[in-house]
């Protein structure tokens, strides 16, 4: 029979964390409306941003303009090709744990995205709501090469996603004739690839996630996962602007997780450089209105794009803080829920041992009267 005075010390243990996790939950759930209140307070700039940059683009085409982050097509697949430069990943995830699956889905999109090997293709939504595809495009389905091989499940929804094989491998030398936006695949080979690949991370988890596993990162943030502030979005920018134009790297992708509602956040990457001119061909070309810049569309262009990107970064920072809270927030609220349940279910037990320990005594009792008779 179990030991009552287990069963109670058993009772107030799980009483003591049902407090402490229905405080954080209250904790994460006014933090959290703070974070998403900043979030839709940038939605308004990011879109204005966004308008301006296309429009910028559109008034610049035909010009011979030659600027370090801004590459064709053509370009940008000769570059890579070459393999002249690393790649840079930003990934951001959270300094604290007690948060649900946040960390881990971040890490495993981090990694699909980090050490593909571009046999597939993938199309997501970025921040602002546009098409923008993965780098894992291989330059055989950008050359219409069907990929051989059998796909995994993984993929035929990534294939899904972008409509059908078809669709991917209509890039003949880069000419994009569905509309979409297509990125160079970057191609590894066996662990070499971790040599050609740099990281920022934002968020402790991150930091450790992958020093643990012998990545090269050349900046990291602590302390500022559920309050991101713009200045750090800022330095980030001006880090890897830096770098991009001496020509240590050649791509900057960010990793983060995409704010949707309070119980929908979905991981996300999008590229940052190089600014792939044939993105913006089509968008561009719906404007009819022409505006004129002073004192001209390039030294607009010079000026504005660090914003833009600092923008960006600064909108996936926020993106993350309220996917980061509400996932604690609903993490706590269960595991709230599930000590109340389990508390409900051993003050059960423990009052069917009580009255099974009671009925014994009684039974003893009245065998001892009867033996004395």
């Amino acid at each position: 029979m179990a030991n009552l005075q287990h069963i109670r010390r058993r009772i107030k243990s799980v009483k003591n964390i049902q407090k402490i996790t229905n405080a954080m939950d209250m904790i994460a759930r006014s933090r959290f409306n703070a974070a998403r209140d900043a979030l839709l307070s940038n939605v308004p700039y990011v879109t204005k941003t966004k308008e301006i940059m296309r429009r910028v683009m559109g008034q610049m085409r035909g010009q011979e303009y030659e600027h370090p982050f801004i590459k064709t097509r053509d370009e940008l697949i000769a570059e890579q090709q070459e393999g002249a430069g690393k790649f840079l990943f930003i990934v951001i995830a959270s300094d604290k744990g007690l948060a649900g699956s946040f960390a881990s889905n971040v890490f495993k999109s981090a990694h699909d995205t980090i050490e593909y090997d571009g046999t597939e293709a993938n199309t997501s939504l970025d921040d602002d709501g546009d098409d923008e595809n993965f780098h894992k495009k291989n330059f055989d389905a950008l050359k219409g090469i069907k990929p051989a091989g059998k796909r995994t499940p993984k993929q035929q929804r990534q294939m899904s996603a972008t409509g059908s094989v078809a669709k991917a491998t209509a890039h003949q030398g880069g000419a994009d004739s569905s509309g979409a936006k297509v990125s160079v695949a970057r191609e590894y080979h066996d662990a070499d690839y971790i040599d050609g690949i740099e990281l920022i991370t934002v968020g402790r988890k991150a930091t450790t996630h992958f020093k643990q596993r012998g990545y090269n990162i050349i900046k990291s943030y602590h302390g500022i996962s559920e309050r991101p502030q713009y200045k750090y979005a800022k330095e980030i920018t001006d880090l890897v602007m830096e770098r991009f134009a001496s020509g240590e790297i050649i791509d900057v992708t960010l990793i983060y997780t995409q704010f949707k509602s309070a119980i929908s956040c979905v991981p996300d990457d999008v590229t940052l450089l190089p600014i792939v001119t044939d993105d913006y061909a089509k968008s561009s070309a719906n404007l009819k209105e022409e505006y004129i810049y002073e004192p001209d569309v390039v030294s607009l262009l010079d000026k504005f794009m660090p914003r833009r990107i600092a923008t960006r970064i600064y909108g996936a920072m926020l993106h993350s803080a309220a996917s980061e809270l509400s996932s604690r927030m609903n993490a706590m609220s269960n595991a709230t829920d599930n000590a109340q349940e389990l508390v409900g279910r051993l003050n059960l037990f423990y009052n069917k041992v009580r009255q099974a320990g009671i009925t014994n005594e009684i039974n003893e009792i009245v065998g001892g009267a009867n033996a004395l008779e």
